[in-house]
């Protein structure tokens, strides 16, 4: 990934010359709150798929968030998510609100209000934007999680993995059949191994495995889970304010992801607390491949990232 950003950050315009939301049609913002000030945030990392504004409006503060579709259209990540998953940005990012809708009503963790979301085709540039509600506190950095921010978010993940659905998908749409599981897995394994150099070896490995695994059923994971898209208050995880890679799939592939983000303590925690059994190793090795092709945590060493001692 790693492309530059495409997606200059205009000046609000003055009362009355123009619009002030930046990149938004006139039918996009015209229900939005009246803004008073609005000031951009840097962006992350280098591959991020956003621009971010906090916007001071007379109704309060929100954090909009506009997507920036070349940087999309060049994200191993956003392609993984398209291939497996069929979640394809910018376009559907006006579904967003059933993302929302769903995580704030199982989740024990503060969800911003969803305010508007849409994508609109003009002058063949998509303008695709978030808007919600700012949330109080602080983004939880790895060194602040204790043992009962790690509570906090088995007790989140938990309640995620309690919604189960015999179809899997994107969230607003999980249409998929649980028999296309694999046949899909190994299909993008395939398709992103293509655009990267990966040993032939480490690539059949995970394709054999892949073909065996079984889907009893699919719940709400979060492909992109990192400790940044957390919030914190008073020493407590308090919040989940980025929900963009959210779909329907087998648990297991978020349990994947979090021995890449569990310290070996963090992970004795979380599984005293997680009431589901956990057994990874049918799963791990094509999981681990496909995280690692669609970029989730950064560049590393496929070698170093396939070998990695198991966190449950």
């Amino acid at each position: 990934m790693n492309n530059s950003n495409s997606l200059s950050i205009p000046r609000p315009s003055a009362s009355g010359e123009g619009f002030s939301y930046p990149y938004l049609s006139a039918t996009q913002q015209q229900n939005l709150p009246e803004l008073i000030q609005l000031t951009p945030l840097p962006k992350m990392f280098d591959d991020s798929t956003h621009q971010l504004w906090r916007c001071d409006t007379v109704e309060g503060e929100f954090m909009l968030k506009v997507c920036d579709g070349n940087a999309v259209a060049n994200s191993t990540f956003w392609q993984g998510m398209s291939l497996l998953f069929d979640v394809q940005l910018p376009a559907q990012l006006g579904e967003f609100k059933g993302v929302y809708d769903l995580i704030s009503q199982h989740s024990p963790l503060m969800i911003p209000d969803h305010i508007a979301s849409d994508s609109e085709n003009s002058n063949k540039q998509q303008r695709a934007f978030i808007l919600t509600k700012m949330l109080s506190g602080s983004m939880v950095e790895p060194h602040d999680v204790d043992d009962e921010m790690m509570k906090a978010l088995a007790k989140h993940i938990s309640q995620m993995h309690a919604q189960q659905q015999t179809t899997w998908g994107r969230v607003t749409q999980p249409e998929l059949a649980l028999d296309d599981w694999p046949i899909r897995l190994q299909n993008t394994l395939i398709t992103l191994a293509v655009q990267q150099d990966i040993p032939g070896n480490l690539l059949a490995e995970a394709l054999s495995q892949a073909k065996t695994i079984k889907a009893d059923f699919a719940v709400p994971i979060m492909l992109d889970l990192r400790w940044d898209q957390f919030l914190q208050e008073n020493g407590k995880l308090s919040a989940l304010v980025d929900l963009d890679a959210i779909v329907y799939a087998p648990r297991e592939l978020e349990l994947v992801l979090l021995e890449y983000i569990l310290t070996p303590k963090q992970a004795i925690i979380f599984k005293s607390e997680y009431p589901y059994s956990i057994d990874l190793s049918q799963v791990r090795q094509p999981y681990r491949l496909l995280l690692f092709l669609m970029n989730v945590l950064g560049k590393k060493d496929v070698g170093c990232w396939m070998q990695r001692e198991y966190g449950f």
